[in-house]
């Protein structure tokens, strides 16, 4: 189950690109109570709930930062049945301003059924795993 939770994290990190969540793709890759939980020190630290939510965030996130703004998946740090944990960063120029933009934290996705259930942003790799009690 793993694997396709792999590829299911890939492509939601790749509809984020997008900047746009058709309803078609949230009905494929999320699940109906999915939410989003935020850092405290993120851009936003809002909870976003359901495909509406991650269109929120999404536009919370890269507001204010220029068109070419990426959202990348650096690494895979762990995996198991149930979830994924990654390291992201975001990278672009400030609109206005040009100036350079690399954010970066450890994501947890937590996936049932085949679809995302969960997702949550933490500030080190020690958080992010001890969040789906692994240790470093």
């Amino acid at each position: 189950m793993s694997k396709e939770n792999i590829d299911l994290y890939k492509r939601v990190t790749s509809a984020l690109n997008t900047h746009e969540i058709s309803d078609e793709l949230a009905d494929e890759l999320l699940a109906p109570d999915f939410h989003l939980e935020n850092l405290s020190t993120a851009v936003t630290e809002k909870t976003y709930h359901g495909a509406e939510g991650l269109r929120e965030w999404v536009s919370d996130t890269f507001e204010g930062l220029d068109d070419d703004t990426r959202y990348e998946s650096e690494e895979i740090l762990a995996e198991e049945d149930d979830f994924v944990v990654g390291r992201v960063r975001l990278v672009g120029h400030g609109a206005r301003s040009g100036v350079p933009v690399t954010l970066r934290w450890v994501v947890v996705a937590w996936f049932q059924d085949g679809k995302m259930t969960r997702g949550a942003g933490y500030l080190s790799r020690r958080e992010a795993l001890e969040a789906v009690g692994l240790e470093m």
